[in-house]
């Protein structure tokens, strides 16, 4: 099969392979794309202080898979395993569409602003309340708790009058 790809004059990467093992042909712009998501997948992933394993823990996508993408080895990304990576990173998932060119950046019109990145404490108490083993009662009454904290810091609130 190999000399199907020289005859066909198609570029390819040696690294890239089938299940085969017959090169996989990728074009200039599918490999640049690549890297463009590649780079701001660690540059985010690094801003968090996260490890590829936290991403896959917290994201429900294969570290395999993350460790691909990051290498630039994208081929026709799942769009839910990818949202679910970018919002564990503080990446917009339409940043990294523009960035694979599957969205033209002069395409989207009135995107809200992003949320500022979740603290690592954040990220970690929003992961907890996205538990699925936890019951939806022991949520509650972490959000209450997560409330009630939160009126003892606010000054003026009866909370925070009867502690004082």
């Amino acid at each position: 099969m190999s000399d199907v790809w020289r005859t066909a004059g198609v570029a390819r990467l040696p690294a890239l392979t089938s299940t085969y093992g017959d090169p996989v042909p990728l074009d200039e712009n599918e490999t640049n794309a690549g890297r463009r998501l590649a780079a701001l997948l660690r540059q985010h992933r690094a801003a968090r202080e996260l490890r590829q394993e936290d991403v896959a823990e917290r994201s429900g996508v294969s570290l395999s898979t993350i460790n691909r993408w990051e290498r630039g080895i994208i081929r026709n990304p799942v769009p839910t395993e990818l949202k679910a990576v970018c919002r564990v990173i503080g990446l917009r998932p339409v940043a990294a569409w523009i960035a694979l060119g599957a969205i033209d950046p002069e395409d989207v019109e009135d995107l809200p602003e992003p949320l500022p990145p979740a603290s690592p404490t954040e990220a970690e108490a929003i992961a907890i309340i996205r538990d699925p083993n936890m019951s939806d009662a022991a949520k509650k009454n972490a959000l209450q708790f997560l409330e009630f904290l939160q009126a003892q810091e606010q000054p003026g609130t009866d909370e925070s009058r009867a502690v004082s």
